[in-house]
């Protein structure tokens, strides 16, 4: 049977653990790959086709690995910045038009954070140092790979904890207070929020090498992580968005 993340052979009389674990989902150096092709290809495509099939294939990479929630989330959010730079084309007003051209710049890079938040919410730090470990990644390139997918989580948390203690002082941020005072928003929340980056990037740093991330000696893995089907799948077909984008079409 499973038990969480690991699988337990009932042998009858006692359960014992088997040697590892393997997750039916697409392999983290896989989804290193993509996010790199993702990343290229959202700066270089200027084919509204291009775009459309690169958050298609995100989506039902996300429908894969079983994540209907952020995916859902996404859609929305993408479909509400499409919609309202549509609508503001031809409208003639200076604070209006600034803010297309920021959603603009935030849907071209928009794809590149939809497959990155896929690729923090379903790989295990574990799973990920295994699969770099397995293909000699350098020290240098693990490290700071396995403290970032550690890093954006905690940040999450640390800014409901600030927004959490505004809300005891009595600061509410709705919508219409931070268009109507938006240097609240720097002084209550990015302030805080950047004096703790720092400590959360040591923190986190000294806890990787504490479990003995920079050590020489090969370490063991609960995790067993291996390519299949859906690897080459996706690989092939994010390329081929890629190959598109570059000689100017589409999908």
């Amino acid at each position: 049977m499973i038990k969480g993340d690991v699988y337990i052979q009932n042998t009858g009389k006692s359960t014992t653990a088997l040697s590892g674990v393997y997750r039916r989902m697409v392999d983290p150096r896989t989804k290193l790959f993509i996010l790199l092709i993702v990343n290229i290809t959202s700066f270089i495509q200027n084919n509204i086709l291009c775009e459309i099939f690169c958050i298609a294939m995100i989506t039902i990479a996300m429908l894969y690995h079983r994540s209907y929630r952020l995916a859902i989330k996404n859609l929305l959010i993408f479909s509400g910045m499409a919609l309202f730079i549509l609508l503001t084309l031809r409208v003639e007003n200076t604070i209006v038009g600034m803010l297309s051209v920021v959603l603009m710049m935030a849907r071209k890079i928009f794809p590149t954070f939809m497959f990155a938040a896929l690729l923090i919410s379903t790989t295990q730090v574990g799973e990920m140092t295994s699969s770099l470990q397995a293909i000699h990644t350098p020290r240098q390139i693990t490290i700071p790979i396995v403290v970032i997918m550690r890093f954006f989580p905690t940040i999450k948390e640390e800014s409901k904890g600030i927004l959490d203690a505004a809300k005891v002082r009595g600061i509410h941020f709705t919508l219409l207070n931070c268009l109507k005072a938006p240097n609240q928003i720097i002084e209550y929340i990015m302030v805080p929020l950047m004096m703790q980056l720092s400590v959360v990037a040591e923190e986190l740093s000294a806890a990787a090498v504490t479990k003995g991330i920079d050590s020489d000696k090969k370490r063991t893995s609960l995790y067993q992580t291996r390519f299949g089907a859906m690897d080459i799948i996706f690989t092939l077909l994010f390329s081929a968005n890629l190959i598109f984008a570059f000689t100017g079409g589409g999908i």
